[in-house]
């Protein structure tokens, strides 16, 4: 009885490690793309596992971690995607996040950030999903290694090579607990199941084999997924001569002009977090709970399962994104071809209203001059009047531009009074006819001058204006060739996606397929390696579950929120 439990307990463990949700996220990435609607949507129908506690809380934050690695696995970037359920409709959500950059990616809900990396969102009875950047250590270290014909090799120098080729995955846990096991202070890890997934194509690997998982060829590509539990061995103290517990996943094959797609990893703890360490007080209790756990990994087959469909609905749905984008792109050349005319005329525009400043600048600058010489003529002209006048025996008053209609009408209605005088007023008549005429010129010059001092004025303005305008259409017509250039790499891109998608809809099928045949196989050989202190190995599987509960986020976690977290790693490409 003792040693059947003995080994229950121990498949119970590998079994929740390798269910901890990971059909669907090791196919999370599409193509070189980064973030995508189909990650998050799809781990929110499947991948989610439900709550069990009695007790729901207000809100629980499921996190997921993108890290973007080189080809050695040497982390170049962390994008983590925090997803809050607003399990009671709460109006604000408490929140707490390391998060820098933070963005919300599914709404327009605002949030306010404290002290210590608290942040309260403004939920209004929703959810919120955000992302945000971290520069923290990851809790599982991911190192890739290759060599070509049993010599280490750089990616770079086994680009295009030839030869039997080894491609290694090592897992390197550091995230435990200090827990007293028996007497003694140990090391626990926090139990993680990592998945990793490779796409092959047959044209450049052949003889593929794999360590700890599973090989599916469709004929084209052969799609490799391995799995392994780092620190599990540590944590368990399991006898590496009875059971090696795989640390790494190992693919070696015969490889032509190798080159080598994007590699996906997940790393997860979830599966354990639901598991009550109470059964484990109860040794007959044991082989229900292993029956749990069996059942878990037929449905995480039949969430991969869903997977497809989902992808399947997406490859659909791309062929109207390739239509838009073309009809975007058209639109974008139309607009940057008008930006280019439109700042060419507005270049045309402040050339002449450049010239036409110019030319009422120079009218302006003669108008005193002109003014003053239409003057002095009038002046001139008064003076005449002014002696002639004299000279037939009038007493007139000094004449001036002013004064000389007044005192002129003056003489005349005098004159006219007397009779003998007629001859003498229609003179003076005459005179002042001649100085209304040029007062009437004199005058008109006046108003022209003005007017040309404010056309000058106003041109000054237009040129300014139509400056400004100029460097507005110029900005208009570099953004537009941006955006039309932009638009063009965008649409380069599409078909990649397509086959990517393609590729991922492929490879769900073929994981829930394999997930069946682990959960059959796999399983049931394990419960044959394990033996030993039964009361020692069951304080080690509770204090490996409080562990892994005691680990639900990455980047920071509100006291209010239960959560959950897993870690999505992409490998860069080799070769083309």
């Amino acid at each position: 009885m003792k040693n059947r439990v003995t080994k229950t307990c121990a498949l119970c463990l590998c079994a929740a490690l390798a269910a901890g949700t990971t059909g669907g996220a090791v196919l999370a990435f599409t193509g070189n793309k980064e973030k995508t609607e189909v990650v998050s949507e799809v781990e929110k129908s499947v991948l989610a596992a439900p709550a069990t506690t009695a007790e729901v809380p207000a809100a629980t934050k499921d996190e997921t971690v993108y890290v973007l690695a080189g080809a050695d696995g040497s982390v170049q970037k962390i994008i983590v995607s925090d997803w809050l359920k607003n399990t009671l409709g709460e109006d604000k959500l408490n929140d707490a996040t390391t998060l820098t950059d933070v963005v919300n990616v599914k709404g327009n809900e605002g949030s306010t950030a404290g002290d210590n990396g608290s942040r309260v969102w403004d939920a209004d009875g929703r959810d919120i999903c955000y992302q945000g950047n971290i520069d923290s250590e990851l809790p599982v270290d991911m190192k890739v290694s290759y060599k070509l014909d049993g010599v280490s090799i750089t990616p770079a120098e086994l680009k295009g090579k030839s030869g039997r080729v080894t491609i290694r995955f090592d897992y390197e846990n550091k995230q435990y607990e200090t827990m007293k096991i028996g007497e003694n202070e140990e090391k626990i890890y926090v139990p993680f199941a990592v998945v990793t997934g490779l796409i092959l194509d047959n044209d450049t690997f052949t003889n593929i084999e794999v360590s700890n998982g599973k090989l599916i060829n469709d004929g084209t590509r052969t799609i490799v997924a391995g799995i392994a539990f780092p620190g599990l061995q540590e944590s368990l103290n399991i006898n590496s001569e009875k059971l090696i517990v795989p640390s790494y996943v190992e693919v070696t094959a015969d490889t032509k002009n190798f080159s080598l797609g994007m590699t996906l990893s997940l790393a997860t703890n979830s599966l354990f977090n639901e598991i009550d360490t109470s059964f484990l007080d109860d040794f007959t209790n044991l082989a229900d709970m292993m029956t749990q756990l069996s059942d878990a990994v037929k449905q995480l087959a039949d969430g991969s399962s869903k997977i497809h469909d989902g992808l399947s609905t997406l490859l659909d749905k791309s062929t109207e994104l390739v239509e838009g984008v073309n009809a975007i792109s058209d639109g974008a050349k139309k607009l940057k071809n008008g930006a280019s005319e439109l700042d060419g005329g507005v270049g045309q525009l402040q050339g002449g209203a450049d010239t036409l400043a110019e030319g009422l600048n120079t009218l302006t600058a003669n108008s005193d001059a002109l003014n003053g010489g239409a003057k002095q003529v009038f002046e001139s002209m008064l003076a005449t009047a002014q002696s002639q006048l004299t000279a037939a025996g009038l007493t007139v008053p000094a004449l001036t531009i002013e004064n000389y209609e007044s005192v002129l009408d003056s003489i005349i209605m005098t004159l006219s009074s007397h009779v003998a005088e007629g001859q003498a007023a229609q003179a003076v008549a005459a005179v002042k006819a001649q100085l209304d005429s040029y007062n009437e010129f004199y005058t008109g010059l006046q108003n022209y001058t003005a007017g040309v001092a404010q056309a000058a004025g106003g041109a000054e303005q237009l040129k300014s204006g139509v400056a400004e305008l100029k460097n507005g259409s110029a900005a208009l017509a570099t953004g537009a060739d941006e955006l039309s250039a932009g638009i063009d790499t965008m649409k380069g891109g599409l078909p990649a996606l397509i086959i990517g998608v393609t590729q991922l809809r492929n490879g769900a099928e073929s994981l829930a397929n394999g997930l069946n045949e682990f959960n059959e196989k796999g399983v049931e050989k394990l419960t044959g390696f394990v033996d030993g202190d039964m009361t020692g190995l069951l304080e080690r599987v509770k204090a490996t579950i409080n562990a892994s509960k005691n680990y639900s986020n990455f980047s920071g976690i509100s006291d209010q929120m239960d959560g959950q977290v897993k870690f999505i790693y992409r490998t860069a490409e080799i070769g083309d």
